[in-house]
């Protein structure tokens, strides 16, 4: 068994999602690297002339291992509404600017910080996740131009940092076993930008195999509980010579005063096809037991010669109780002929309780390797009054840049 490592976390962000609308951030794109050796300590002579070398280049170690850098976004949308003048509607500016600053100390420590910055000048979008939605994923604000949110969105301090992320989950457009965040993630956004999680985590790794176990300290701004948080994750290659590699995990939470949940999820690889199922079971105020659970598939083929000629598609099946029944259908599309830089991403949701639908088709460009940007446009279908199409909601389209540096 390898040795296990505590980390504290302030704010932590929960782990990855995969989606085709958003890809969660790897662990290279938070750290803004690989993870690397950190050289062990320097002996520096007594001399001061031998010693102004070794303290150089303890220096040069350090900024070597120190990375500061960001990504910017801006962003804008047009909510067009039934019976609205096309150029009444409102409009929105959501500017987001994340800053990091890593740095990878002796013997595999790490220290590594991120804040965020959203302001939107028209004052209708108000950078907070208790109002937003899946086509409004920063919730509206007062109109007024006074709406400029900081905040610390993670803070690590790490004795070793690999697998630091805490996972929930193989589902990819809703995980019932996040029992971490106190909001959902939003698929359609490019990476994951709730705010995170307090929590005092240890991690045991063990051959194919990782352990979590976290302490919840809670936070009543963004509605986080205070509690105990457990989750155990085992790989294997393959099942009887019939199934390919997979994983299974259990999950579970004892928050504070209320009761526990427990989850379980399972990916395995089935010929060409990606197959899973995650499901959560607790207990409400009353004592009444509920369940929730997402089940799909994932298939990708190749249409052309070029390597980057496929197609994926992805279905999922998500139930929550008598609150939530629907299903989602996606298809991405990257590097379609000789649009080498131009991704697609259509997706489509249908909630069978009210026969309601959204559809949404998202226009990537990586213009240059740190410069991206999307177009998207999305539309509302079926029942009205239903979760996916409610009164006053007719489309949306916009507009997103993406810069990191």
């Amino acid at each position: 068994m390898k040795p296990f490592f505590i980390t504290l976390l302030a704010v932590t962000l929960s782990g990855p999602v995969t989606s085709f609308a958003a890809e969660r951030s790897s662990e290279a794109d938070m750290f803004g690297g690989n993870a690397s050796a950190t050289p062990g300590a320097k002996t520096v002579s007594e001399s001061p002339a031998a010693a102004e070398p070794a303290a150089k280049s303890l220096k040069a170690t350090f900024e070597e291992n120190t990375q500061i850098g960001g990504t910017l976004s801006t962003e804008g949308d047009y909510y067009l509404q039934d019976g609205v003048p096309f150029l009444n509607n409102i409009g929105t500016n959501p500017n987001i600017l994340f800053l990091y600053l890593d740095s990878k100390l002796e013997n595999d420590a790490r220290v590594f910080a991120r804040t965020r910055l959203f302001y939107d000048p028209t004052g209708f979008s108000g950078g907070s996740f208790t109002t937003a939605s899946l086509t409004n994923p920063y919730g509206f604000g007062t109109g007024t131009s006074d709406n400029l949110n900081i905040s610390l969105q993670e803070l690590r301090i790490s004795a070793n940092i690999s697998h630091q992320k805490v996972k929930y989950g193989a589902a990819k457009f809703l995980n019932p076993t996040d029992f971490l965040n106190p909001t959902p993630f939003n698929f359609f956004l490019p990476s994951d930008e709730r705010p995170g999680v307090d929590m005092v985590k240890m991690h045991i790794p063990s051959g194919t195999a990782n352990f979590y176990v976290a302490g919840l300290t809670g936070n009543p701004t963004t509605g986080s509980q205070t509690g105990g948080y457990f989750r155990s994750e085992i790989a294997y290659d393959g099942v009887g010579g019939l199934l390919d590699s997979g994983e299974i995990s259990l999950s579970g939470i004892l928050p504070k005063g209320q009761f526990g949940k427990a989850g379980f999820d399972i990916s395995q690889a089935v010929g060409e096809l990606d197959v899973y199922f995650e499901g959560a079971m607790g207990q409400d105020t009353a004592g009444n037991w509920k369940d929730a659970y997402s089940t799909g598939l994932s298939w990708q083929a190749r249409y052309a010669d070029r390597e980057s000629n496929t197609i994926t598609f992805q279905a999922e099946y998500d139930k929550v109780g008598s609150l939530l029944d629907q299903g989602v259908f996606s298809l991405f599309l990257p590097g379609p002929g000789s649009l080498q830089d131009i991704t697609f991403v259509e997706t489509n949701l249908y909630s069978f309780l009210d026969q309601s639908g959204l559809s949404r088709l998202d226009t990537v460009c990586q213009f240059s390797e740190r410069i991206s940007g999307r177009v998207y446009v999305s539309g509302h279908w079926g029942q009205l009054g239903g979760v996916f199409h409610m009164p006053g909601q007719l489309a949306e389209t916009g507009t997103r840049l993406d810069v990191s540096f």
